[in-house]
C-alpha cells in the first residue's frame, strides 16, 4: 500500500495538519521578530505581543492532534486492507483444501468398490475352479479266455487287459480345467493322496489311457472320460477320476484336450 492509496478523509486530515503547522510556524517566527525588534527598541511588551507566540503554539497543538489523527487513520486502513486480503488468502486456500479432500474421498470411494468388485470377482472365480466331479470305480482280476475249461484260468497278457471307462457328467457349457487321476490296488493301505499317476503311467499291473475324451450326455449335460485297463490275474484295483471345470467365458481358451494333472491335488 503505498501513500497515495489513501482514504480522503485521511488526505484532507493530513493536508490540513500540514498547513496549521506551516501557519504556526510563519506566526511564530513572526511575533519571535516582532519581540526582538521591540525590545531592540526599548519597548515595553504588551498583551497583544504575549498572545502572539501562545496563539502560535495552540496552532501547532491543533495541528499535531489532527496529523496524529490522520496518521491513525492511515495505519488502521492498512490494517483493514491487510487483513481483507489475508482472509481472502486464507478462503482461497481453504477452498483448494476442501476441492482436493473432496477429490480425495471420491477416490477413496473408488477405489474400495474396486477393490470389492475384484475380491467378489475372485471370490467367485475361486468357488467355479473349485466345482469338480468324482467318479470311483473297481476293477477284479483279470482272467484271459480259456476254449477248455480249467480250474484256474490264465492271467490276462498286457495286450488283452480288462478295460472299464470312467466318465464324470458335468454342465455342457463346463470347459475342463484339469483331470486328476488316482490308482492303487484295492486291497493298498495308501490313501487317495498317495496314490495320484500320470495318464498312461503303470500302478502295477495297471494303468489309464494316455488322453482323455469328451461324449455327449444330452442337452445339458456332457460327460468327460478316460479308461482304466488291469492285466494282473491276482490283484483288484481301485480307480478315480476327479475332473474340475469352470464355467466363466474366459475359461474358453482352455483347450479340452489339455488335460494334465495338476501335481499335488489332493482327494
Amino acid at each position: 500500500m503505498s501513500v497515495f492509496d489513501l482514504d480522503d478523509r485521511v488526505v484532507a486530515a493530513a493536508v490540513a495538519a500540514t498547513g496549521t503547522v506551516i501557519g504556526a510556524l510563519v506566526q511564530l517566527r513572526l511575533a519571535w521578530r516582532t519581540q526582538v525588534s521591540e525590545r531592540s527598541r526599548g519597548v515595553p511588551a504588551t498583551k497583544k505581543s504575549r498572545r502572539g507566540p501562545v496563539l502560535a503554539l495552540g496552532l501547532l497543538l491543533v495541528a499535531a492532534a489532527v496529523g496524529g489523527f490522520a496518521f491513525s487513520q492511515y495505519f488502521v486502513r492498512q490494517s483493514d486492507r491487510e487483513s481483507a486480503a489475508l482472509r481472502g488468502e486464507l478462503k482461497t486456500q481453504l477452498a483448494q483444501i476442501n476441492a482436493t479432500a473432496e477429490r480425495l474421498e471420491r477416490a477413496t470411494l473408488a477405489d474400495h468398490g474396486s477393490s470389492g468388485r475384484a475380491a467378489d470377482d475372485r471370490g467367485t472365480a475361486d468357488r467355479r475352479v473349485a466345482e469338480g466331479v468324482t467318479v470311483t470305480t473297481t476293477v477284479g482280476p483279470c482272467r484271459a479266455h480259456a476254449d477248455v475249461v480249467l480250474d484256474a484260468a490264465p492271467a490276462c497278457a498286457e495286450q488283452e487287459p480288462l478295460q472299464v471307462t470312467l466318465c464324470a457328467s458335468v454342465p455342457a457349457s463346463a470347459v475342463p480345467t484339469a483331470m486328476v487321476l488316482y490308482a492303487r490296488p484295492e486291497d493298498s493301505a495308501q490313501s487317495w493322496a498317495e496314490s495320484q499317476v500320470a495318464p498312461g503311467q503303470d500302478v502295477g499291473r495297471a494303468r489309464f489311457a494316455d488322453k482323455a475324451f469328451e461324449r455327449t450326455d444330452s442337452d445339458q449335460w456332457k460327460q468327460v472320460c478316460t479308461g482304466f485297463s488291469s492285466w494282473d490275474g491276482e490283484k483288484a484295483y481301485s480307480a478315480r477320476l476327479v475332473v474340475k471345470y469352470v464355467l466363466a467365458p474366459a475359461a474358453s481358451e482352455v483347450s479340452n484336450a489339455s488335460l494334465a494333472p495338476i501335481a499335488g491335488v489332493g482327494q
